[in-house]
């Protein structure tokens, strides 16, 4: 942990991801104050339906760590925030999953090909990870993207179905499970018109039990304010990126 913590507080130059504020006691992201924070708001699970789970709510804090990990290339929160979630420690999502039939399958959505080369990994497909390690459970890419979207947080319930009816289908695998629960992984739950979608591609006689756990869920009144972030945050990584090619 002190390897790190100083690696990190020499990249990040010792300010926490939640407030801003320069701090030496970063764990190795957030200051006592706002660690102490996402420990609450862990316990504020949510269950937009009877089948998915969703970690966190979306908060001014939860949001800033979503973003940091879409857009600041910081892929490490992943398996940061499913650690300090409720799906381990016997939180209310950990004693859900461990109803399901086992073993738990987490299935990512997957990322198009074009945002991938952009962004360098696909944030869902490390929190599949990170949960199929926390949970005993196994990572299985059963997705695959045929279609490129536009982004969701913008459109309507309507327009979002719409936007990605038919986007997803079943990846060509050696071995599909026989036995378990498939566990469909986004980073963020509104409308759910996405995962709709994804568990639309299993079929209509897919075997085993299908559900969802995302990391935060997003009340669809906040979607607009969600996307001016999103906008912002992609702007930011491209002044990033352009600053850096110009040091070169």
């Amino acid at each position: 942990m002190g390897v790190l913590r100083t690696v990190s507080n020499f990249v990040f130059g010792m300010e926490c991801l939640g407030c801003g504020s320069s701090s030496e006691r970063l764990d190795p992201w957030l200051c006592p104050a706002c660690a102490t924070e996402l420990v609450r708001e862990s316990a504020l699970p949510a269950f937009p339906n009877e089948d998915t789970f969703c970690l966190f709510p979306m908060r001014p804090l939860t949001r800033r760590l979503v973003h940091a990990l879409k857009y600041r290339n910081i892929p490490g929160l992943a398996s940061y925030l499913v650690r300090h979630s409720s799906a381990v420690k016997r939180g209310m999502v950990g004693q859900e999953l461990l109803m399901l039939a086992q073993p738990l399958h987490f299935a990512p959505v997957p990322l198009h090909r074009a945002r991938y080369r952009e962004r360098g990994y696909n944030q869902a497909a490390l929190l599949a990870a990170a949960l199929a390690t926390a949970t005993g459970g196994k990572l299985c890419r059963m997705l695959r993207r045929r279609t490129f979207v536009v982004s969701q947080t913008k459109l309507s319930k309507e327009e979002r179905e719409m936007n990605v009816a038919g986007a997803f289908e079943m990846a060509r695998l050696r071995e599909i499970p026989m036995r378990g629960s498939i566990v469909v992984v986004d980073d963020v739950f509104t409308t759910g018109a996405t995962t709709s979608a994804c568990l639309a591609a299993f079929g209509a006689n897919f075997p085993l039990p299908l559900k969802v756990c995302t990391l935060l869920y997003d009340e669809p009144s906040t979607a607009a304010a969600d996307f001016a972030a999103d906008c912002r945050a992609d702007w930011d990584g491209m002044v990033r990126r352009k600053n850096a090619a110009l040091r070169l």
